[in-house]
C-alpha cells in the first residue's frame, strides 16, 4: 500500500470510529463494521495458509492466547451441544461475538504495514490535536448552554457530548491516548495533550474512567519515564488505587441495600452457582450475561431467579450484557474463566516484548490492555464494539518493528 493512502486509510478508520454514532444515522452499514473488521480475519488466515503452499502449522497457529480462545470456544460448543440450552443460531453468533475482539488484533496486525514511523507521526499527531481542542470546545459549550444530554453526578454535569452514554467518550479519549503514546518520541508537546485528554476523560466523572486515567499516568510514569518493566507484581499494586478509586460505585452495587435489585450484583453472585451446577464447562454460549442470551432470552433467568430483578425482565433486558466477567464465568465455567486469564496473561506477555522495540508503543499497549481490564469490572469490555477499535490498533502495535526499521519499513509498502 503506498504510503499517502496509508494515511488516508488511517484517517478513515481514526474518523470513524470517532464519529461513528453520528454517522450510523446516515450509513446503516456502520452498524456492522465490528463483524466485518472481524470477519477479514478469515480471508487473511486463508491466504497466510496459501503463502505457506496450505500446509497448516498447529504450533504456528496455537501459540500465545490463540491456544486459550481456541480451547474456549471448545469449551462453548461442547456446553452447548450436550446441553442444548439455547438454539444453534444464538450458539453460533455467541461464539463470534466472544471472540472479535481475538479476531480484530489479528486483522490489526495485518492493517497499515509499517505506518508506524517517523513520517507520518507529526499528521498524526495534527489530527489528535484537532480533536482534543473539538472536544474541549464543547466541553465548554456544554456547560455553558447545556447543549447535549447529560447526567448529574457529584452535583457536576457528567460529560457525554454527542456519544449516547459517557462511557463511549472515555473510550474515544482512549484511543486518542494510544494513538498519542505510540508517536511521542517523533513529536514535541504530546505531554499537554495527554493531560487534557485525561482530564476529559474524568470529567465523564466515571469511577472506571478516573481508574483508567490514573493507571494510565502510573504506567507512563514507570514504563516511559522510568524506564521500568512493568510486570505482573507491578499491575497487582495498582490494584488497591483502582479499588479505593472506584470503591464508591463498589459499595453501591456490591454492599448496598439495592443488592437484591441490582443487575451487576446479581449476575455476578448467581455466575457463581451457575459454573458449579454446570462444572466444569458452564451453560454454553447464549446463555448467560451475553448480549444473544438477552435476545433469545436465556431460561437461565427464570430458572436462578433473575427475571424479576430491574433490567434483567424479559420485556427489559437492558442490564443482561452490561457485565464481562459473570458472563465467562456462566457460559464457560470454571474452566473458560481460566482459559480466558490465561488469554489475558498471554496478551500482556506479548505487550511486554514490545518494550524491546520502543518504550512509546510498549507504553500504548499496557494503556489499552490496562483501561479493558478496569472497565471488565462493570461493562462488557472485551466483547463491546468500543474494543474494536482498540484491538486494531493494539494489532498494529504488534506489527511494529525496532526504531531503527521503522523509517526503511514504511518507505518500503
Amino acid at each position: 500500500m503506498k504510503i499517502h493512502k496509508q494515511f488516508l486509510f488511517f484517517l478513515c478508520f481514526f474518523y470513524l470510529f470517532l464519529f461513528r454514532g453520528l454517522l450510523e444515522q446516515q450509513i446503516s452499514l456502520l452498524k456492522y463494521a465490528d463483524e466485518i473488521v472481524a470477519l477479514v480475519a478469515f480471508p487473511i488466515f486463508l491466504l497466510q495458509l496459501k503463502r505457506n503452499h496450505f500446509k497448516l502449522r498447529l504450533s504456528g497457529v496455537l501459540v500465545g492466547y490463540g491456544r486459550y480462545i481456541v480451547l474456549l470456544v471448545v469449551i462453548g460448543m461442547v456446553s452447548s451441544l450436550h446441553f442444548h440450552y439455547q438454539p444453534r443460531t444464538a450458539a453460533l453468533s455467541d461464539s463470534f461475538l466472544c471472540i472479535k475482539f481475538w479476531l480484530t488484533i489479528y486483522v490489526g496486525e495485518f492493517f497499515l504495514p509499517g505506518f508506524l514511523c517517523q513520517k507520518f507521526a507529526k499528521s498524526v499527531f495534527f489530527h489528535i490535536k484537532l480533536m482534543t481542542w473539538f472536544y474541549m470546545a464543547l466541553v465548554v459549550v456544554d456547560n455553558v448552554f447545556h447543549v447535549f444530554p447529560a447526567s448529574i453526578r457529584y452535583g457536576l454535569r457528567s460529560t457525554q457530548l454527542f456519544y449516547g452514554h459517557p462511557t463511549v467518550f472515555v473510550s474515544c479519549c482512549v484511543f486518542l491516548i494510544a494513538i498519542l503514546l505510540s508517536i511521542r518520541d517523533w513529536v514535541s508537546g504530546s505531554e499537554k495533550y495527554l493531560i487534557i485528554l485525561l482530564l476529559l476523560m474524568c470529567s465523564t466523572l466515571r469511577s472506571k474512567a478516573f481508574g483508567s486515567a490514573f493507571t494510565i499516568v502510573l504506567i507512563y510514569y514507570f514504563a516511559y519515564i522510568r524506564k521500568k518493566k512493568i510486570t505482573v507484581k507491578t499491575v497487582a499494586m495498582f490494584v488497591p488505587v483502582v479499588v479505593a478509586l472506584s470503591w464508591e460505585q463498589i459499595e453501591y452495587y456490591f454492599f448496598s441495600s439495592i443488592q437484591n435489585d441490582s443487575a451487576r450484583y446479581q449476575l455476578l453472585v448467581k455466575s457463581i452457582q451457575v459454573a458449579n451446577d454446570h462444572f466444569p464447562f458452564g451453560g454454553g454460549f447464549a446463555t448467560y450475561a451475553s448480549y444473544y442470551s438477552a435476545v433469545y432470552y436465556s431460561p437461565f433467568y427464570e430458572r436462578y431467579g433473575l427475571s424479576t430483578v430491574n433490567g434483567l425482565r424479559p420485556d427489559g433486558g437492558a442490564f443482561i450484557s452490561d457485565s464481562f466477567w459473570p458472563m465467562i464465568l456462566g457460559q464457560f465455567g470454571w474452566l473458560g474463566l481460566i482459559c480466558y486469564c490465561a488469554a489475558l496473561l498471554a496478551l500482556f506477555m506479548r505487550i511486554q516484548k514490545m518494550r524491546e522495540h520502543s518504550k512509546a508503543i510498549y507504553t500504548s499497549g499496557l494503556s489499552i490492555l490496562v483501561h479493558l481490564l478496569i472497565t471488565s469490572t462493570g461493562e462488557s469490555a472485551f466483547v463491546h464494539p468500543l474494543a474494536i477499535p482498540l484491538a486494531i490498533w493494539l494489532g498494529i502495535l504488534f506489527q511494529t518493528r525496532k526504531p531503527e526499521n521503522y523509517r526503511k519499513e514504511c518507505c518500503a509498502f
